[in-house]
């Protein structure tokens, strides 16, 4: 008997991939998209990010800072150390007397903060810069982590799961959400072949928001004046050809993302029975003995 057909050699439906996902519930595609699980609302919140087309931020800790603000804490500390010699030495020289003292210390004071404040303002631009930047990066990365979804990501999912291209970039969302809590996608000890989830999210919320895309051209296209040229017709139908091939390639790579999602499973059941085998033989042979002994 053959075993099943590879998924390379078969045109794969996006209902076929729907059919393999944890999808909403026909309720809440009639209410609103609610997850319930963190990991289900952080890949949910990260690829309807990727399918508005929001700039992609990394992690905040990622982010090297740059090198003047190093610039401006090295002189924040030379200033300091140089403002407090300077005091000590215009208080000596005011006490003993001694204006020529006093007149270097407060020369040397007035050249502190003069140096403090060119060296603040020749830094403010990247300082801001960065400081912006951050504050970018831990609101993207709070959305990702916040216990519900906030109105906008829960907006572009309802949005999402009208049509086919956004269905499977949700498809995805929620199977890299399954592999993310499987026991074995974390353990070290599993030979399992590592892939980058949010990369593939990246991928395919990019490539179901132009598939969107073009199809909203091709609506305004099919509304216009002229749709009904034989030009402009022309041009329509062989949008429609391609985002149609375009739609099978995104439900083909889904689908796959599900093959991997399935292997994970697979091992980490397998590894489960075979780190309980010992215990189950252990206990077998207690029984059997304990049996033995009462007969």
């Amino acid at each position: 008997m053959s075993g099943p057909e590879p998924a390379a050699d078969r045109e794969i439906a996006p209902k076929n991939v729907f059919a393999r996902s944890n999808m909403p519930s026909r309720w809440e595609r009639l209410t609103n998209v609610s997850p319930q699980t963190a990991p289900d609302r952080m890949y949910l919140a990260f690829v309807a990010a990727r399918f508005r087309g929001d700039e992609l931020l990394p992690h905040p800790d990622k982010i090297e800072p740059p090198g003047a603000l190093g610039t401006r804490r090295a002189t924040g500390y030379v200033c300091a150390v140089t403002a407090a010699l300077a005091s000590v030495l215009l208080i000596i020289g005011l006490t003993a007397n001694q204006p020529a003292a006093a007149v270097a210390a407060a020369a040397m004071l007035v050249a502190v903060v003069m140096g403090a404040a060119t060296i603040a303002i020749a830094t403010q631009s990247a300082i801001s810069e960065f400081n912006t930047l951050r504050a970018r990066c831990v609101r993207a990365e709070s959305r990702l982590h916040g216990e519900s979804l906030d109105p906008e990501n829960t907006s572009t999912l309802n949005g999402m799961i009208n049509h086919d291209e956004g269905t499977l970039a949700y498809c995805a969302a929620k199977i890299a959400s399954e592999i993310d809590q499987d026991p074995a996608w974390h353990s070290t000890h599993i030979d399992i072949v590592p892939i980058d989830l949010w990369n593939e999210l990246i991928d395919i919320g990019e490539s179901a928001r132009q598939i969107a895309e073009d199809r909203e051209a091709t609506r305004t296209l099919e509304k216009s004046r002229l749709r009904d040229d034989p030009d402009v017709r022309s041009t329509i139908r062989e949008d429609k050809q391609q985002r149609a091939e375009a739609l099978a390639l995104l439900a083909a790579r889904v689908s796959a993302f599900a093959d991997y999602r399935d292997h994970v499973h697979r091992v980490s059941v397998t590894a489960g029975r075979d780190s309980k085998a010992l215990s189950r033989a252990v206990r077998r042979v207690t029984d059997q003995q304990a049996a033995q002994r009462l007969r």
